[in-house]
């Protein structure tokens, strides 16, 4: 999936029968999301 994403839709599909593919939490402020516990990147978002 990685190195072939597929489109959006299928994606959407992908993860609606498999719910494990979603990466969480999902942290959003404004225009900026961040998928993933990452704490850098929560850092600088928050």
């Amino acid at each position: 999936m990685k190195d072939s994403p597929p489109d959006r839709a299928e994606a959407i599909r992908l993860m609606a029968a498999n719910p494990n593919l979603i990466r969480r939490p999902i942290f959003v402020k404004g225009s900026h999301i961040v998928f993933g516990f990452n704490a850098e990147e929560v850092k600088r978002l928050l």
